[in-house]
């Protein structure tokens, strides 16, 4: 039955009996499994492995594995300490620049010895611990120069000596608490100048070391991670089954599951039940007094819109009988993006980002939901940018790229831009407030309705009161819009008693704030054009090529910002200014058998399970024994 409503995709068992969890050597499988897929980007493929096919298969690669992993961890830690040292030797070599000069075979001709040693310590311990030992050892008989390339860099040490001392200097540097100053193994031993010179050599040749040993781990993964793939998903949908059969009620005979199942596809999942079971399953409906209180939410999205479903959850799931702002969340959002960015090669490559990602990103299900979010604001930045005649700021207007509506740069833009704000802001709210009042009615609570009625009357008012004063109108105008602010407030008041007086009129003024808050689409904005400004006035300053390079740094420190700020700003409006009108969270998503799974087979894909109806309304149980 478990396999037949994880194929389904259309059911969630509820727990007659708490579950456990799924075996650990199950889960240590998968997660054995997963660790290894994760390293080479390949699909899933083939058929899936037994489970003792699969052991040995994991017992085979992992061993060869981590000894490339450790093998790549030493390579890419040797990368990052190298320019670290070889800077903290090119330090040394003033102090001594004759000595620093001599080769290995000249300083022998000499009779003399060198070693460069670096050292990590900041504070000079150990290097004074290792003068006292040496002027016990040799007496005045070596030179001891050491230098940094700066602070919080390594030390970089020049010891020169008596050939004949060189093995006690060797012993003395063996010791315990010399040995930890991490003087690099490869290049102990040698005089300064080919110490530089090997270090510099290797660090030439630590990319080819990199990608040797990384072709090495996709040459030993590439024949094994599609099957891996398949059969990690395999194991998954059998833990699931295990967990969900942990849910059902067993006694000797029987077991019994309890479902929740979308209203819609109740018949259709019974009708399969019973057709693949036969006479020995029953099928009862619950009746309303038997619902269970943690009702799931079956939410109604099309497919594209997941990510702003991702971000409705990212606040709370709606709550039962409520209302679901994904899609106006997706239609809107990206509007409000596109206002404060608002520039035609910001967008195209926001845009060509977002391609990247959701190409390069097929099995990470966050890069597609990115890829998909900043697609559809870098069109509308695209075309607010061409409302604006902005691309790259103020380079468009200036190569004689028209503004369909107000360049923003202009000395007049600040007035239209603020009123537009303000504009999009009460249009925002005014709906989240519509939404509000609908709720209400749907839940039949009167005070609700009542107090999103008088809101709105008192907004209305107050828009009025502003646009008779700004535009001159009659006094009638204002006198009617004057009414609609009483009648709203009182109308606010009246639904909680006494404190209404007091609540009724800080509501309104909330509701103002909420209103005032959407300036930010219009500052935002601003900043992004002076910014864009600045980075132009900069290229134009100095040599051509120290120009062109400082307006790039500027212009992609800008783009940064733009990406991420206004992002972050939009959702804020969402979240506080217009959910806040009728949102009811606290809601749980529909869970079913099999959804999770198929959902991380197709992750990074869009992908749908094929079996969810989208359309469909809130789930009501049904109950199954057999």
């Amino acid at each position: 039955m478990l396999s037949v409503l994880q194929e389904l995709r259309l059911a969630e068992v509820v727990a007659l009996v708490e579950p456990g969890g799924a075996p650990p050597g199950l889960t240590d499988l998968i997660a054995r499994a997963d660790a290894l897929c994760a390293l080479v980007d390949l699909p899933a493929s083939g058929s899936p492995m037994s489970d003792d096919v699969l052991q040995t298969t994991l017992d085979g690669l992992e061993p060869v594995v981590v000894a490339l992993l450790a093998e790549a961890e030493d390579l890419r830690n040797e990368a990052e300490t190298l320019p670290r040292s070889i800077a903290a030797l090119d330090a040394v070599q003033p102090l001594v620049p004759e000595l620093g000069r001599l080769n290995d075979r000249q300083l022998a001709n000499l009779g003399l010895a060198s070693m460069a040693l670096v050292l990590d310590d900041p504070d000079l311990r150990v290097v004074r611990e290792l003068a006292r030992h040496l002027a016990d050892l040799l007496g005045r008989a070596h030179l001891l120069a050491y230098a940094t390339a700066g602070p919080g860099t390594p030390v970089g040490c020049l010891l020169v000596l008596r050939r004949d001392d060189l093995s006690g200097v060797n012993a003395l540097l063996g010791q315990e608490r010399i040995a930890e100053v991490g003087v690099p193994a490869d290049f102990a031993g040698r005089s300064l100048r080919a110490t530089i010179e090997a270090m510099r050599e290797r660090l030439a040749a630590l990319p080819r070391e990199r990608m040797r040993v990384q072709g090495l781990l996709v040459d030993a993964l590439s024949p094994a991670v599609g099957p891996l793939r398949v059969t990690a998903q395999s194991l998954r949908m059998r833990a699931e089954r295990l967990v969900a059969a942990q849910r059902a009620d067993v006694s000797a005979r029987t077991f019994r599951l309890r479902l929740w199942v979308p209203a819609r596809r109740a018949a259709m999942i019974e009708r399969t039940l019973t057709e693949r079971a036969g006479p020995t399953v029953a099928v009862e409906h619950l009746v309303e007094g038997d619902l269970a209180s943690d009702q799931p939410v079956l939410l109604r999205n099309r497919p594209g819109w997941q990510p702003f479903q991702q971000l409705v959850g990212f606040l709370s799931w709606p709550a039962r009988g409520g209302l679901d702002p994904t899609g106006l969340m997706a239609l809107v959002l990206p509007i409000f993006f596109g206002i404060m960015v608002g520039d035609v090669v910001y967008g195209a490559v926001m845009v060509a980002a977002a391609w990247w990602l959701r190409t390069h990103g097929a099995h990470d299900s966050t890069r597609g939901a990115v890829g998909r979010v900043l697609t559809l604001g870098g069109a509308w930045a695209m075309l607010f940018g061409l409302l604006y005649g902005e691309a790259l700021g103020s380079l468009g207007h200036r190569v004689g790229m028209p503004a369909l509506w107000v360049y923003r740069g202009g000395p007049t833009a600040l007035e239209p831009l603020l009123l537009f704000s303000l504009a999009v802001g009460l249009v925002h709210v005014t709906l989240g407030l519509l939404l509000g009042a609908w709720t209400a009615v749907r839940r039949h609570r009167r005070r609700q309705l009542a107090s999103k009625t008088g809101t709105l009357l008192a907004l209305a008012g107050v828009a009025g009161l502003a646009g008779a004063r700004g535009a001159g109108s009659p006094a009638d105008v204002a006198l009617l819009a004057a009414v609609l602010v009483i009648t709203g407030l009182v109308l606010a008041s009246a639904t909680q008693g006494a404190l209404g007086l007091l609540t009724g009129p800080l509501e309104l003024l909330g509701t103002l704030g909420n209103v005032l808050s959407y300036l930010r689409l219009a500052a935002l904005g601003l900043a992004s054009t002076y910014l864009a400004e600045v980075a132009n006035e900069l290229g134009t300053r100095g040599p051509l090529l120290l120009g062109v390079l400082t307006a790039t740094l500027f212009h992609a420190l800008n783009l940064t910002l733009a990406a991420f700020s206004p992002m972050i700003q939009a959702l804020r409006l969402h979240y506080v200014e217009f959910f806040g009108q009728f949102h009811e969270g606290g809601g749980r998503l529909f869970s079913p058998l099999g959804g999770a799974v198929a959902l991380t087979v197709g992750a990074g894909r869009g992908a749908v399970p094929p079996a969810v109806d989208r359309t469909i309304p809130q789930p009501v149980p049904a109950g199954s024994s057999s």
